[in-house]
């Protein structure tokens, strides 16, 4: 899974209910976190930052305009990276010197440039985390069968003849359970 679902995004951004909300955050809060948690001075201070990034996407999202692919992955790092920015400008007192301040700092620099390989670990993290957690939610909505059908259709690619005739279901059965 390369894109965020734009159904979802859509949905949460333009009209917005509890149900939506939830599964949004049931996927993104925990990324948001241990990606906060991969700074190491920031473990402490990572809930407090997560929901600071959750409370800037409820304002945010409405306006967000998707105009590529990644874009929503590329913004949510960027809203990440200025909780980082502003929560090590508002807690210095937690930080034991100036020099971890800049060293928290320049790890969120490279987090913000696109061309780093941290930045290049966010996307491929968030690729990962963002289906493995979106497969979990799936599997708990669908029947055992049809979620045999989505692993061996949708994800290994087994012919659809094959899949159906394997598991005793139609042809357009095996398809939705692919498009879930």
């Amino acid at each position: 899974m390369k894109t965020t679902s734009i159904s979802l995004l859509y949905r949460v951004a333009n009209e917005p209910n509890d149900k939506d909300w939830v599964r949004f955050l049931s996927i993104y809060r925990p990324l948001i976190r241990s990606q906060i948690r991969s700074f190491p001075a920031l473990v402490g201070l990572a809930d407090d930052i997560a929901q600071d990034v959750v409370l800037v996407l409820i304002r945010e999202l409405p306006h967000f305009q998707r105009q590529r692919l990644g874009a929503f992955r590329t913004w949510l790092r960027q809203i990440v990276v200025n909780q980082i920015r502003y929560a090590v400008r508002n807690n210095r007192k937690f930080f034991t010197g100036d020099e971890l301040t800049q060293t928290v700092l320049e790890q969120a620099d490279l987090l913000a440039d696109p061309a780093s390989i941290v930045a290049e670990q966010w996307d491929k993290e968030h690729d990962r985390f963002v289906f493995r957690r979106a497969c979990e939610l799936v599997q708990q909505e669908v029947s055992p069968i049809h979620w045999k059908a989505f692993l061996r259709y949708g994800l290994s690619g087994e012919p659809l003849d094959q899949v159906a005739e394997a598991l005793g279901l139609s042809k357009n059965s095996v398809m939705l359970c692919k498009s879930r």
